[in-house]
């Protein structure tokens, strides 16, 4: 029954930051004459969702689905905020029930199918996916959706077939095309083929990140064919769609994540956290080849791949990691007593349960948990973190170059910016190194590519297990793949991507100027000592 007697509030992000006040205090006045007022409530999850509190949200939205019991709009907010706190169990939960209460809305069952997928269970997907396309068949976005989950999978052709499905129902769908490229390796032949089907599209693509993805797909498969100046103004272009308008402030992650944790301050904590090893964090920027190492580390009969996962990043969050706020979230860190410690770890492991398997450890390959080493530290004292290296310029160059989430088009879509951005990084991981001596072990993706089997082998080392030759064999053990790497990383570990912003280096002198050469030096001297 749905009680609601005016339309509900639903996104209030667009309000100042005073009238957002403003209207929580009404509504919380509101409240306080009737603890029951619908209305009221959902004006508070919504201010909530504005203020990125989304934890806070999914509080707020269930007393109001306690009143309102079964109603459609409550169950849609709530699978939208408990996606966005980073708790998909719960937003699993919601989307399901949301799917048997509404059967004939087809998106009802995407949202299901996009859960699905983010915890690494495509072929369930699958099956969501399909009931949406017999409700509305032939939706370009639900058929994509279904070739991503195959190309998870591992299954490739199926994965192209869906593909191509989608551009049947719209030819100018970027996100099918863009798919296809980063499906295969392309010829020069096919890179010309493709470019002529992007240019076809690209007056008929519905808004800007449509023709982004297009654009990104034609600038991967000139690269495939060894064109990189004209591959790099397809990348620029790109960029420049995805940019934010309104940028926001990326350092107070960085600056307050080094300044809540420190030697002194783990030291003094050092029995609050879990003993357990069950959790393996492989870290380092995306493009770094986290996957890669996931994919040999998860080969081992004693280890489940578990792909990326929301979860630490989520209760990083909520204790105040991104505020603007000076020493928030050193205070909050600070305050934490022993059991409240526990019980974070424990929620971690509740959040990665459904992918953690029956094996005694799993993996989170979240590259950005690089924020987070000393939340780990204080949460599990005994997990083991892996972190991934890569040639600056390079990782900077793959980055700019592929189409990711918005998040990573606020450091990305600019070469300065990203330059400044990683520069945040290695000074972050240095600091890491100094609180943390010994804790993780580091890996360059260079010499993994060029000596897989002697660093596979240190990793099973670290990670205190005996080798076995099927981590050699590491095709299948992942489960599902949902990064950019789904399609290489079931190919053989191939080279090709070593170097190869030489290529691109005249174009790459914002990129350079702030990344700092010595930084670059400092890298290249290491790998050539591994050598």
């Amino acid at each position: 029954m749905n009680t609601h007697s005016q339309p509900l509030p639903s996104d209030l992000s667009f309000l100042p930051a005073d009238q957002q006040l403003g209207l929580m205090n009404l509504s919380l006045a509101a409240l306080k004459q009737n603890p029951r007022n619908v209305s009221a409530l959902m004006t508070v999850a919504a201010l909530f969702e504005a203020q990125k509190n989304h934890a806070d949200a999914v509080a707020t939205l269930h007393k109001v689905l306690a009143l309102t019991r079964k109603d459609p709009e409550v169950l849609r907010r709530l699978v939208r905020a408990a996606s966005a706190a980073g708790d998909l169990a719960l937003a699993r939960k919601h989307a399901r029930k949301l799917a048997e209460i509404e059967p004939r809305v087809a998106f009802n069952h995407k949202q299901h199918g996009v859960i699905l997928d983010r915890l690494g269970f495509p072929d369930a997907a699958i099956q969501a996916y399909l009931k949406a396309d017999r409700i509305e068949p032939g939706s370009a976005e639900t058929l994509h959706c279904i070739g991503r989950s195959y190309g998870m999978m591992g299954n490739h052709a199926r994965a192209l077939e869906y593909h191509e499905k989608a551009l049947a129902a719209d030819p100018a769908y970027g996100f099918a095309l863009y798919a296809q490229s980063a499906a295969k390796k392309f010829t020069a032949a096919e890179a010309e083929q493709f470019v002529a089907r992007v240019e076809a599209a690209l007056p008929l693509a519905s808004n800007a990140p449509v023709a982004a993805q297009l654009h990104y797909g034609a600038g991967k498969v000139l690269d495939d064919a060894g064109r990189p100046d004209e591959a790099f103004a397809w990348f620029a272009r790109a960029n420049a769609m995805r940019a934010p308008k309104q940028p926001k402030a990326m350092l107070p992650p960085f600056v307050n994540s080094a300044e809540a944790f420190t030697r002194e301050m783990l030291l003094a904590r050092a029995g609050y956290g879990l003993q357990t090893s069950q959790p393996i964090f492989i870290i380092g920027m995306p493009r770094s080849g986290t996957t890669l190492t996931e994919s040999l580390v998860g080969a081992h009969s004693k280890v489940t791949a578990g792909d990326e996962r929301p979860a630490l990043g989520a209760i990083a969050r909520r204790l105040g990691r991104d505020s603007d706020v000076d020493g928030a979230y050193a205070r909050n860190i600070a305050a934490l007593q022993p059991a409240e410690v526990r019980a974070l770890g424990e929620e971690y492991l509740e959040r990665c349960r459904s992918v953690a398997g029956a094996t005694p450890h799993f993996t989170d390959k979240m590259p950005h948990n690089f924020l987070d080493l000393g939340l780990i530290a204080l949460l599990f004292p005994n997990a083991r973190i892996i972190h991934c290296r890569r040639h600056p310029v390079d990782n900077c160059l793959s980055l700019y170059a592929n189409s990711m989430t918005d998040f990573h088009n606020r450091y990305k879509t600019d070469l300065a910016t990203l330059g400044r951005y990683y520069r945040q990084y290695l000074k972050l991981m240095q600091h890491w190194r100094t609180v943390l001596p010994g804790r993780f072990h580091e890996v360059c993706y260079e010499d993994v590519v060029a000596n897989t089997e002697l660093n596979a082998r240190g990793l099973i080392a670290f990670i205190g297990l005996d080798w076995e030759d099927r981590v050699m064999e590491r095709a299948g053990s992942q489960r599902s793949v949902r990064t950019l790497s789904h399609w290489q990383v079931r190919q053989p570990v191939y080279q090709t991507s070593k170097g190869k912003w030489r290529g691109y280096e005249r174009h790459l002198g914002p990129l350079i100027e702030t990344l700092g050469q010595a930084n670059v030096e400092a890298y290249e001297a290491e790998l050539a000592a591994l050598a």
